[in-house]
C-alpha cells in the first residue's frame, strides 16, 4: 500500500502543469492599450484595459462606409460557467445584444506561448510593441469554415 501510495505522488509530480489562469493574463500584458485593423471591407478597433482582478477586458467597434455598424465587449478571464477564454458579447448598433442576457461567444483556452496564445476558433500573435495579428474561424453559411486574417496595429498605448 505505501508503494503504491508513493508510485502515485511520483506520477502526479511529473505530470506538467499547464499555465494558470493568472500566469496567461500576466503574459498578455502586451494586448493593453487600443488597436485598430482594416477588415470585411472596413475598419476596426479595439482597446484594452486591465481589471483590478487581472482580467483582460475590452471593447471592440466596426466601421464601415462612415458609419458604425457593430460593437462587443471583450473579457479575457474566467465566465460564469468557469470556462477560462476569450469572451464576447456582440451589440448592434442600437446597442441591442445578439447573444441572449446570459449568453456570450467563449473562444477556449488553449495554449500559450511568449509571442502567442491560442483559443479554440481564434489565435493571437504579439508581432512586437506596436503590432498583433488575430486570426479567427468563421463558419460559413455554407457550413464550411474559413479563417479570417486581421493585423493590428497599436493606436495608443
Amino acid at each position: 500500500m505505501t508503494y503504491a501510495l508513493l508510485a502515485l505522488g511520483l506520477m502526479v509530480q511529473s505530470v506538467e502543469a499547464g499555465p494558470s489562469d493568472v500566469d496567461v493574463l500576466e503574459q498578455l500584458s502586451w494586448m493593453e492599450g487600443c488597436w485598430r485593423a482594416d477588415g470585411f471591407d472596413g475598419e476596426m478597433s479595439e482597446c484594452w484595459m486591465r481589471a483590478q482582478s487581472g482580467e483582460l477586458v475590452g471593447a471592440f467597434q466596426y466601421s464601415a462606409q462612415g458609419a458604425l455598424r457593430f460593437t462587443e465587449m471583450l473579457m479575457i478571464g474566467t465566465n460564469a460557467e468557469g470556462e477560462f477564454g476569450y469572451q464576447v458579447k456582440h451589440f448592434n448598433r442600437d446597442f441591442t445584444g445578439w447573444e441572449t442576457q446570459t449568453e456570450q461567444i467563449t473562444f477556449h483556452f488553449e495554449q500559450i506561448s511568449e509571442t502567442r496564445i491560442e483559443f479554440r476558433g481564434l489565435v493571437l500573435e504579439f508581432g512586437g510593441p506596436d503590432a498583433f495579428t488575430a486570426r479567427l474561424d468563421m463558419r460559413q453559411s455554407d457550413g464550411s469554415l474559413t479563417t479570417e486574417v486581421f493585423e493590428f496595429s497599436r493606436v495608443s498605448p
